[in-house]
This record gives C-alpha cells, sequence and structure tokens, in this order.
C-alpha cells in the first residue's frame, strides 16, 4: 500500500515547516559555524528559506566537544542578541546533539543534558561505528528520566541500513528519526539518499532537520522545492516540526 495517495504541489519554501532542528549555528561550539559572521549568514538564509523558528543543537561529545549545558546556552544568548541588533525575524532555541558515549548517562543522571518541545526531545546520535553497548538499555534509561528520544540522521549509520529490520527494532521501542533533509538531496551519496527515501516511504519519519554546519547546507536545501517525494512527506501532516513553535 503507497504511504500517500495523492500527490501534492512542489514547495515554494518551508514555511509549512516552521521550525529547524538540528543544525549548528551556534559559533566556534563543533565542527558548526565558526564565527558570527558565518552565523548571520545562516540565520538569514533560514528567513530565506521561509522559517519561523530554529533550534539549535551543537555536538556533545566527551572526546571531541565537550560541551556544556551552560556553554551551549551562553552561546545562545548571545546570539539572540545579535539577531535582535540585526532585526532579524527569526527566534532561536538552544538544545545539543548527544552521542551514546561514555559520559553520556552522567549527563543524563545529572540533569546536564537540555531538553526541548513539550515532550521533553533529546535529540541522540549514536556513534559512526557500531555501539558496544544495548541502545535499547540507553533508551529505556533515557525514557525513565522523563525524555522522549529522536535518533539524529538514521539514514547515516552504515550498521542499522545494511540490514533495515534494524530500523523497524527501533522503531517498535518508540524512537523517533529525524531525517537530515540533505541525504535527499544527494549531499551524503546515493547510498544515503535511498535509504532516506525508504524511511520515508515506510512512514518512519517524524522530523526533518537542516543538520546545517554552514550557509552552504541551507543554500542546498533549494533543491527539494522540486522533490516530490519530500512535498508529499511535508503535507502528509505525519511530521511534527511545527509542534516545536
Amino acid at each position: 500500500m503507497p504511504l500517500f495517495n495523492k500527490k501534492f504541489p512542489p514547495l515554494s519554501d518551508f514555511s509549512v515547516l516552521m521550525v529547524d532542528f538540528h543544525n549548528h549555528v551556534l559559533p566556534g561550539m563543533d565542527d558548526g559555524s565558526p564565527s558570527i559572521e558565518e552565523s548571520l549568514k545562516m540565520l538569514n538564509a533560514w528567513v530565506d528559506l521561509g522559517y519561523s523558528k530554529v533550534i539549535t543543537t551543537p555536538h556533545v561529545i566527551a572526546s571531541m566537544y565537550p560541551n556544556t549545558k551552560e556553554q551551549i546556552l551562553g552561546q545562545m544568548y548571545h546570539l539572540r542578541e545579535v539577531i535582535e541588533e540585526n532585526n532579524i525575524p527569526l527566534e532561536l532555541e538552544a538544545s545539543a546533539e548527544y552521542q551514546i558515549d561514555f559520559e553520556f548517562l552522567d549527563k543524563l543522571e545529572s540533569g546536564e543534558v537540555i531538553p526541548f518541545g513539550q515532550q521533553n526531545y533529546l535529540l541522540l546520535e549514536l556513534p559512526w561505528q557500531k555501539p558496544a553497548y544495548s541502545i535499547a538499555d540507553i533508551l529505556f534509561k533515557v525514557s525513565l528520566a522523563g525524555y522522549e528520544p529522536i535518533l539524529a540522521h538514521p539514514e547515516r549509520y552504515v550498521y542499522l541500513s545494511a540490514d533495515f529490520k534494524k530500523y523497524e527494532k527501533l522503531k517498535d521501542r518508540g524512537l523517533l528519526f529525524q531525517l537530515n533533509m540533505n541525504s535527499l538531496t544527494g549531499l551524503y551519496g546515493r547510498a544515503v539518499q535511498k535509504v532516506a527515501e525508504k524511511l520515508i516511504k515506510n512512514g518512519m519519519v517524524e522530523f526533518v532537520g537542516s543538520d546545517a554546519h554552514h550557509h552552504t547546507h541551507l543554500k542546498e536545501l533549494k533543491k527539494l522545492y522540486r522533490n516530490q517525494l519530500f512535498a508529499d512527506l511535508v503535507y502528509s501532516g505525519k511530521l511534527k516540526n511545527k509542534s516545536l513553535l
């Protein structure tokens, strides 16, 4: 049975989504924006694309980007001042992209994490190499702590995409999926694009995000204006991005 019963018109912008979450606009915190100047280019690009709000999610990785809650929120407040000074019509909030590493559970138990949305969402990133622990156990502890987990870019983990049933098992545990929009433009390669398309067609995607690290990533998104599958997903009512407004 097809996921979508009708074809929708192509998008002219992303105003129907309203909110972009999962991006790296805070300057100097990770491999995203290196400066206020680049952050300004990104912010103006979101406005051009029709967004009303951005929830930024800098990496939190113990061995590479040990960003703290205090540091993230401090940079968010600073960038809010820049937004106001430049009269940019965009709302900004912050959370993080938490890699499930050897320090993650300590952060979870100590209240060091920053949830977002009314559902207390947490954006989780798996290690790029196959995890040596039980994902199911981690998800249980996240839920027990009062948070609802979202998996960042599931289409990009080779050890999951090699066996599609692994996605089904994660969905059976209630895990929400956030798809990178540029996975559909081919930015990460054809193999990732095919997995992204399959996840959409199987009704497994609840959120989409830019995962923008610089303004050129945002310009790339305009290719989706003529992507029929993406338009069908957006207008299907399955996405929860607007609930984050």
